[in-house]
């Protein structure tokens, strides 16, 4: 089984557009497709991430 791992950057502040719909779809349509989705959430104030362990770094939309 394939994993894509995914960096969610700081959800609770950004979470303006429904972005945590876009993730869900993203948990479905890879489940579909057999591949593990692994997503880790950073939040402010936690220790800065490695981003070189993650293979998509998802900052949520802009208006």
């Amino acid at each position: 089984m394939q994993e894509i791992k995914l960096l969610y950057l700081y959800p609770d502040m950004m979470e303006l557009y429904g972005d945590y719909g876009n993730i869900q779809i993203l948990k479905y349509r890879c489940n579909q497709r057999n591949i593990k989705l692994t997503v880790d959430e950073y939040l402010l104030g936690d220790n800065a991430p490695n981003f070189k362990n993650y293979d998509i770094v998802f900052a949520g939309g802009r208006s």
